[in-house]
């Protein structure tokens, strides 16, 4: 009978200490962030001597202690440089600790030791997955220049993500292009992805607005980084206009080219007329129009890739003032003649050619008569 009992006893400790765990759970946390790791003891009647946490990590694979937790207290043997906390409660059998600005290599195994008093230690593992946000950037190595061959228009970059970021275009009306992509695995367990936007680089394909679009584990959501392509060329054409400033003494150099164009302007044959005419960049100025401004000038636009070049060709002359003078001159004569021609008639009553201007007007006549009385 007594052999019986304790029979029973045994299987009643044994069925305890089955069902006495410690439940926790894995977690993943993006880089820099805080993460809990909690552990709980359930199903025990024992006595709690201490928690104990280890860890193995990326760091130190090899399974050092890193908290050591009494129900009087806490010591940490081997702590994360001052980041790991313990925020849980021995009373209520609550090992859980706070690890904070968790870095890369923190991740890695944490296990979770309650040891209880007569029954022993019971375990749990907590594997800490850390993901890295890639740092994105959008740029091209070489400046693409205008050509017929295809060439890199742009190159998106998501640069050690963990896991490995998804990079994809938006070229929206823009015409045909192409992708390739390129992968760069680090020891760390980051990846680096280059995604290279390849087309024909045209004026047309200049200012084009394209979009890389990133989706990635520590993405809350995907993220869309916009980027103008930039095509250089040589200037196309010069053309030289008044200026609405002065119309009459300042004219404008205008060049189509990327990046802009440095202008230089010359006189061809002729030496630079002196202080009359001042080049500022794109503008020519003239301070007076006389005849040591007559020649051509040369506007030249340039940048690295090229150049190209407008002219003006400037003349001035003192003869327009001399027939405008004339022409008064004239018109002052005839205006004489024919004031002496109507007294002549008004007088002796006919023109010396009479029957050419025999309708001559009696009113001014009239008029005349009445002045030469007044002056009799």
């Amino acid at each position: 009978m007594l052999r019986k009992l304790c029979c029973v006893i045994l299987l009643i400790v044994q069925r305890d200490t089955e069902s006495t765990r410690v439940i926790g759970g894995w977690r993943t946390v993006v880089l820099g962030e805080d993460v809990d790791l909690s552990c709980r003891l359930i199903e025990t009647d024992g006595e709690l001597e201490q928690i104990t946490w280890q860890k193995s990590t990326l760091e130190e694979t090899q399974k050092l202690h890193l908290l050591l937790i009494y129900p009087n207290g806490v010591i940490a043997p081997n702590g994360l440089s001052g980041r790991v906390q313990f925020i849980g409660n021995p009373s209520e059998n609550l090992g859980s600790i706070r690890i904070t600005a968790v870095r890369l290599l923190d991740e890695g195994i944490f296990t979770c030791i309650f040891s209880v008093f007569p029954s022993g230690a019971y375990t749990t593992e907590i594997r800490l997955t850390v993901l890295v946000p890639p740092v994105v950037s959008v740029t091209v190595d070489v400046a693409p220049v205008i050509g017929e061959n295809e060439v890199v228009l742009a190159t998106c970059v998501a640069a050690g993500a963990k896991p490995q970021a998804e990079v994809r275009w938006k070229t929206g009306a823009f015409g045909s292009l192409r992708t390739v992509t390129n992968f760069t695995q680090h020891a760390n367990g980051t990846t680096t992805v280059l995604s290279h936007l390849l087309g024909v680089p045209t004026k047309a394909a200049n200012h084009q607005r394209v979009q890389c679009v990133i989706n990635q584990s520590a993405l809350v959501t995907e993220k869309t980084y916009n980027y103008s392509i930039n095509i250089r060329y040589p200037p196309q054409s010069v053309n030289i206009t008044l200026s609405e400033a002065s119309k009459a003494t300042v004219f404008l150099c205008v060049a189509d080219s990327n990046p802009h164009p440095n202008y230089t302007w010359s006189r061809v044959v002729q030496p630079w007329p002196g202080s009359s005419v001042r080049a500022e960049g794109d503008i020519l100025h003239l301070f007076s129009l006389n005849s040591e401004l007559n020649g051509l000038y040369v506007c030249q636009a340039s940048n690295p890739y090229g150049r190209a070049t407008g002219s003006l060709y400037v003349h001035t002359s003192s003869e327009t003032s001399a027939a405008c003078w004339v022409l008064l001159v004239v018109i002052l004569c005839l205006i004489v003649a024919a004031a002496a021609l109507i007294w002549y008639r008004c007088k002796y009553g006919q023109f010396p050619w009479s029957s050419f201007v025999a309708k001559a007007p009696e009113q001014i006549c009239y008029y005349i008569s009445i002045f030469q009385d007044e002056e009799t």
